[in-house]
């Protein structure tokens, strides 16, 4: 069965690699180059132990409130447009606590093989960096762990299998020889990790090359139409003609779907990161900031800062004070390490997270439109939902079989 796979990020990749190793005939088409969009700027997180939905109680107010603080980690801003409105309207909606547990209790259950799938891209020879000394949680105050302990109060009864050791400052700091000294309370999760995203995209790409898929780069798709019992792809110069199409494109997927007279509620959210380097004890561990809400990523030649969670945005421009702002919070939770003097502000980069109204991402054929699946609006779980993503899209077009794990995210009733 031929099938091609429109977007070359990491839920893209993940998927060629999935139907490959079913035998599939697979193509990728990327409009730019492998590792370039919005999946190459995140922390880069393999995180089930914040697989959270963000449309969470008393996330709307929140966001409102730091609609215009230039340092917000969450900031949601009104705009008179209909479309964002009812998604906003919608948004609100799924924060109500019911809601909220049912989208935890559908993310806790697509992420239970995760870790092992991880493990099976290595082992496949999937060449990418990853660390797996977990997460730590920082806090300048015993309160700013509220939302952490919450969290695992919650997910344990779902039967989560992982565990949280809480710290005190002191306890982190002998953990970790780069925690500050501002840290007053930490905690430790026990399955978290996390990988370099450009790696793990390039590392994909060379082994599902190896592996037969072939894979367009600079190459944009004109138009997706029914031809047959399959479908037709029109590219720049020649067209392609397969039985199935998977679309990856994240905040793009609409230009795919509407000529087609179907839309998804995807909306961009803005999210920031830039890689530093510097002096002295690099952190072991993934560091989480409470109170910034900002992610830190340590990697072989770079530490990764990233944060923010601009709602709503359509463009990728990078406020050079946006950039200070993220390097300036990390200093009073670090110690043992220290940025380099001179950070250029203007190596920070902005990626477009593709977020939806109930948080959960949409995965699974399109109705009406059969040989036509969509795999997008991953939000800030790209990297940790990617592969299990993938290995649901390729069950569904082997088996023609809907697996339970992937029910919620189905298309039908969550659509405008």
């Amino acid at each position: 069965m031929a099938v091609a796979v429109i977007g070359g990020g990491i839920v893209g990749m993940s998927t060629a690699w999935s139907l490959r190793r079913r035998g599939e005939e697979v193509t990728v088409i990327e409009r730019g180059s492998i590792g370039e969009s919005a999946s190459g700027v995140n922390a880069g997180w393999v995180t089930p132990s914040l697989s959270t939905p963000l449309a969470s109680p008393g996330v709307v107010g929140l966001g409102l409130t730091h609609a215009l603080d230039p340092n917000g980690a969450l900031s949601i801003r009104p705009r008179l447009d209909t479309d964002w409105i009812r998604w906003l309207w919608k948004f609100a909606r799924a924060a109500r606590p019911s809601a909220y547990e049912s989208g935890v209790r559908a993310l806790l259950h697509l992420n239970r093989h995760t870790l092992e799938l991880f493990d099976e891209f290595h082992d496949d020879g999937v060449d990418f960096e990853m660390h797996s000394a977990g997460l730590l949680a920082l806090a300048q105050s015993a309160d700013g762990l509220k939302w952490f302990s919450q969290l695992f109060d919650q997910l344990v009864p779902m039967g989560f299998p992982g565990r949280v050791e809480y710290l005190s400052g002191d306890e982190a700091r002998q953990r970790d020889a780069a925690v500050g000294l501002g840290v007053q309370a930490a905690a430790h999760t026990s399955i978290d990790r996390h990988v370099n995203p450009e790696s793990l995209l390039q590392g994909l790409h060379k082994r599902v090359t190896e592996m037969g898929v072939t894979v367009l780069q600079h190459t944009a798709v004109e138009a997706v139409t029914p031809a047959g019992t399959g479908w037709s792809i029109r590219l720049p110069d020649t067209s392609l003609d397969v039985d199935q199409v998977v679309v990856a494109l994240g905040v793009a997927t609409n230009t795919i779907l509407a000529p087609l007279g179907f839309t998804l509620p995807i909306i961009g959210a803005k999210g920031y990161s830039i890689d530093i380097r510097g002096a002295g004890t690099s952190p072991r561990h993934a560091l989480y900031l409470m109170e910034p809400k900002l992610g830190l990523s340590p990697y072989h030649d770079a530490l990764r800062i990233a944060g923010a969670f601009e709602l709503p945005a359509r463009d990728e421009r990078v406020p050079e004070q946006r950039i200070r702002n993220l390097v300036d919070q990390v200093h009073p939770y670090l110690a043992g390490w220290a940025p380099d003097a001179r950070v250029d502000a203007r190596a920070g980069r902005a990626g477009l997270r593709p977020a939806t109204p109930d948080s959960l991402p949409f995965i699974g054929p399109v109705p009406g439109h059969h040989g036509l699946y969509i795999a997008a609006g991953h939000g800030m779980l790209g990297v940790t939902l990617a592969p299990a993503t993938a290995e649901g899209i390729a069950e569904m077009i082997t088996t023609r079989r809907i697996p339970e794990s992937m029910l919620p995210f189905q298309l039908a009733g969550r659509t405008r």
